[in-house]
């Protein structure tokens, strides 16, 4: 399976060719082309991987950027399997009704609605929803949850559309999906043109603050091309006639970015917490190459350590837990694709389908931790979500199956009494 990819040489936000490397990576394949058994998953193109910074505005992006046609058939439906993200977004939605002063004629507009769970928190309130994801195979899904569902791009061109046949939308929802747009300004501009007068535009977002003070491993995948700040973003914005008027430091996905946006001088003034989150990017020395270095040096640490490890226990049979497009990051970056029989994966949605690259099977946990078990080592691939997939795996931990996780180091779980607290 060949994906298409092209080196991006300008700043996605002020267009500037001044980039400079930051974080260079290994090579590796889309991280959630996952397919059926023989579709061509072993076949994967590998893809240039690294972020750069921009040294005019600060923003960071990675080094290339994939063609979109693989986000026609999506297999990731974060809201609907993470119990803490989906509450969270439905902690969001009384806030959002009121701030807006929301009616139920009012249009409510997810932009990379998935399965259309955060949009039917708004739908079962009675309020007029529509949503817009590419995801063929998704839609069914969004209007089982009373969400219509536009299966498309939004563009400038789509925003037209949507103000023509369903008027302008008084609240626009987009979470996690900004970060993964090539053509930001054609995006932005879809956005200006649908946004009511005194709406609100809500988008959530990694955070490149947490990322780097976190080692937040599991964001670095090719789907996510932009990095934002508060500082990038607010300028960017500002250029669109559009403004932020409050951000919010959120624990979703292990540090993200919730931010509030108006059209310029609307209704609501700029919040301090815009202020001090720029304040707070500028004196922790977030934009000096510097910050970056922390998560190269564990790179580098965890690729060995992790080999080791492997070698050490190849022969007892070794599968990894999670099939995320972290998870894909974690198997090319440490080099532990070719130990490797099997993932796991708790979704039946990504069961019985095949790795990016190295066409490891998936499968669901009870086909490996039967008794005897089909292999005695489990690494997880899914940093945060370590402490449940270990609480959630007892009956295979009785059959003497090893968890261990991978990072930011290799470590056999529970954690070993030697790092205790020095006499």
């Amino acid at each position: 399976m060949s994906t298409g990819f092209r080196f991006v040489t300008n700043c996605r936000l002020c267009g500037s060719s001044d980039l400079e490397s930051v974080l260079t990576l290994e090579a590796s394949a889309l991280g959630d082309q996952y397919l059926p058994k023989g579709a061509g998953a072993k076949s994967a193109s590998l893809i240039p991987f690294g972020v750069n910074r921009c040294n005019k505005c600060g923003n960071f992006q990675t080094v290339t950027a994939t063609e979109m046609e693989h986000y026609r058939h999506c297999l990731t439906r974060p809201a609907s399997v993470n119990t803490i993200l989906s509450k969270s977004y439905r902690d969001s939605v009384p806030r959002l009704i009121e701030l807006t002063n929301l009616v139920a004629s009012d249009l409510v507009l997810e932009i990379g609605s998935n399965d259309g769970l955060f949009a039917s928190f708004f739908a079962e309130k009675g309020f007029r929803c529509l949503g817009i994801d590419p995801a063929l195979n998704l839609v069914a899904s969004a209007e089982e949850l009373g969400v219509p569902t536009v299966a498309e791009f939004f563009t400038a061109s789509l925003a037209e559309k949507i103000v023509a046949e369903h008027g302008s939308a008084k609240v626009i929802v987009a979470n996690f999906v900004v970060a993964n747009v090539d053509d930001l300004d054609d995006f932005i501009a879809g956005v200006v043109k649908v946004l009511a007068p005194d709406g609100v535009f809500t988008m959530e977002t990694n955070y490149v603050s947490d990322i780097v003070s976190e080692l937040l491993v599991e964001t670095l995948v090719h789907e996510h091309l932009s990095y934002f700040s508060v500082v990038s973003l607010s300028a960017y914005l500002e250029r669109h006639g559009l403004e932020l008027f409050e951000v919010q430091r959120m624990p979703s996905k292990g540090g993200s970015l919730r931010c509030l946006i108006q059209h310029k001088n609307s209704k609501y003034a700029v919040g301090q917490s815009v202020l001090d989150a720029e304040d707070y990017e500028n004196a922790t020395g977030l934009f000096l190459s510097s910050a970056w270095g922390k998560l190269s040096q564990t790179f580098a640490h965890a690729k060995s350590s992790a080999a080791a490890f492997c070698e050490q226990r190849f022969s007892n049979g070794i599968v990894g837990y999670g099939t995320s497009d972290g998870a894909t990051t974690l198997i090319y970056q440490l080099g532990i694709g070719q130990y490797l029989q099997a993932l796991i994966d708790d979704d039946p949605y990504r069961q019985n389908l095949e790795s990016p690259g190295f066409g490891i099977p998936t499968v669901s946990r009870e086909e490996i931790f039967m008794n005897p078990p089909k292999a005695r080592t489990c690494l997880i691939l899914a940093p945060q979500y370590v402490k449940q997939i270990f609480e959630k795996n007892t009956e295979a931990q009785k059959l003497k199956v090893a968890f261990a996780k991978v990072w930011p180091q290799v470590e056999v779980l529970p954690t070993s009494g030697w790092l205790g607290a020095k006499i």
